[in-house]
């Protein structure tokens, strides 16, 4: 039996209030199961562009994150070793007095020399010290090996053996990185600033020391302690260097933080329900939706009345 024209508005007011208020009822439930008032740019095209703008500069805060822990890694661990060179850099002006000292003999001055020349293969260690199979002080050229030692010779005319040439193989590059929006900070210190250089090579004063001490020459070795104070300055001066880097990375971790923090907040602001708004919309909309559905059971009943007729 075909409907009535009035039958066939009341089914089509019924289905037009029954997708709204079930449209109401799932948004409803969408809110109330993930806490978040804009979950699609059609909820709010203005507000949720600009919680998608909002969310790209988190995204960019964390690997500007990333980029300081990485930073921290090759810093620390540059002024670890430094820390370490600056030590035995103590030791070796400490047995360079002694070397000058007229009270001390040639063989007692030959074990001094044997000293030394171990703590500058310990320095040179240290100076080809890595992290996660890079090494620090190569400048830009990590994979490379920054310091190479060629083999010791013979000096047949003092008798005693010269220590081999150090040769450094990085370059003069800095590594720089994106610290945040403006901000680069470079994170290391190539090797040809703080252990060789034109006018300046801690390993080939080493290696004049242990020679002197070997020559017994004590007024060159009264020399060679200014020589060893120098390089003192030198490492003091990187890790200074390496301390302004790492406070001023710091500084910017905590600027970084903070604004992530108020960014989050806006967009809390912008997409995060009032859940006891939700839970009062939710029950609102659940009661129409019954209401809605007890509405069509009595216009079926009464259509089947009809039909029975």
């Amino acid at each position: 039996m075909a409907l009535r024209p009035v039958e066939s508005n009341w089914y089509r007011n019924f289905l037009f209030n029954l997708n709204r208020t079930k449209t109401r009822y799932d948004e409803a439930i969408n809110q109330s199961t993930s806490g978040k008032k804009l979950t699609a740019l059609s909820d709010n095209p203005a507000d949720m562009s600009y919680v998608l703008t909002l969310r790209s500069k988190i995204s960019q805060i964390d690997q500007f994150d990333k980029n300081i822990s990485s930073a921290f890694g090759f810093l620390n661990t540059a002024e670890s070793a430094l820390d370490q060179v600056q030590t035995v850099m103590h030791s070796i002006v400490g047995l360079a007095e002694q070397g000058a000292s007229d009270t001390v003999g040639p063989d007692e001055r030959n074990t001094l020399a044997d000293n030394i020349e171990a703590m500058r293969d310990e320095i040179l260690n240290y100076a080809n010290s890595e992290i996660m199979g890079k090494y620090i002080f190569a400048g830009s050229a990590t994979d490379t090996q920054p310091f190479t030692q060629g083999p010791d010779t013979w000096d047949a005319v003092n008798n005693i053996w010269i220590p081999g040439v150090v040769t450094y193989n990085g370059n003069s590059d800095g590594i720089d990185v994106q610290a945040d929006f403006s901000v680069t900070v470079t994170t290391n210190i190539p090797g040809d600033e703080v252990f060789t250089g034109p006018n300046f090579d801690i390993f080939d004063r080493l290696s004049t020391l242990v020679q002197n001490l070997r020559n017994n020459d004590t007024v060159a070795i009264g020399n060679d302690i200014g020589n060893m104070n120098e390089i003192l300055d030198q490492v003091s001066s990187a890790i200074g260097t390496i301390g302004n880097r790492t406070s001023h990375l710091h500084q910017i971790q905590g600027l970084l933080k903070s604004f992530r923090s108020s960014i989050q907040a806006k967009m809390s602001s912008l997409e995060d329900a009032d859940m006891a708004e939700v839970i009062s919309n939710l029950t609102r909309e659940e009661v129409g939706l019954q209401a809605t559905l007890q509405t069509g059971a009595r216009i079926q009943r009464y259509s089947l009345i009809n039909y029975l007729e």
